[in-house]
């Protein structure tokens, strides 16, 4: 039990150990088999920290091997040969609320090549939905640059109302589906996000657009 992470212990004395996920709502996490290999656990109460909790690594749960979903979504993966990427369960259930069956997530960690290359066998494209806010938009650069390894055709989904797609989803549910469908190459993305933050009035604007630019172009694989 205790290798396992469902339960956790500074003394192996009967009394010294205790339930990990006391107090959560639980999520199993399975491999791509479909073989239960860890859980996750949402808080249940207000203060209760963290809010979400994943099983620690085990012999059989390394957290930058799984990706949350992958036996659910892969089949609709294969046939859409497109798979969207968000960054937590809760995001990936939503995702499947709204009917956008090809949803997988990474959860508590980046996107890892390991990830990509379980991915890569039924994909050509994917669709990064990470949060809105400054470290989503440093994830997605981060998983651009690791894609480049695989050839894959990357698409950033920009939500219009929330951070992330459960609070998207919540009161948006049938609009996912087409905001999807309108995610700009991870290229454009960038673009236009560099021209908001600087403008284009003058050289000086322009210069910083260009220079922020540049790594990206440098990242893409040539051919």
């Amino acid at each position: 039990i205790l290798a396992s992470g469902l339960a956790s212990s500074s003394d192996t004395t009967a009394d010294k150990i205790y339930d990990r996920f006391r107090g959560r709502l639980m999520f199993p996490i399975t491999d791509q088999l479909g073989r239960i290999v860890a859980f996750g656990g949402r808080s249940l109460k207000k203060d209760q920290e963290p809010k979400y909790l994943n099983s620690p690594e085990t012999p059989i749960y390394h957290k930058s091997k799984v990706l949350f979903g992958l036996y659910q979504a892969k089949s609709s993966i294969k046939e859409q040969k497109a798979a969207v990427i968000v960054e937590g369960y809760m995001d990936m259930i939503a995702a499947f609320q709204a009917k956008i069956m090809n949803t997988v997530a990474v959860s508590g960690t980046a996107l890892t090549s390991y990830q990509l290359r379980m991915i890569k066998p039924f994909a050509k494209e994917l669709y990064l939905a990470f949060d809105m806010d400054l470290a989503g938009q440093d994830a997605a650069k981060r998983a651009f640059e690791l894609t480049q390894e695989f050839d894959f055709e990357v698409k950033i989904v920009e939500l219009p109302h929330g951070k992330d797609i459960a609070e998207f989803v919540k009161n948006n549910a049938s609009e996912l589906s087409s905001v999807i469908k309108n995610a700009k190459l991870y290229g454009d993305y960038l673009l236009n996000r560099l021209f908001s933050i600087y403008g284009t009035a003058d050289f000086s604007e322009k210069r910083k657009v260009i220079m922020e630019f540049f790594p990206f172009l440098s990242a893409i694989k040539s051919g």
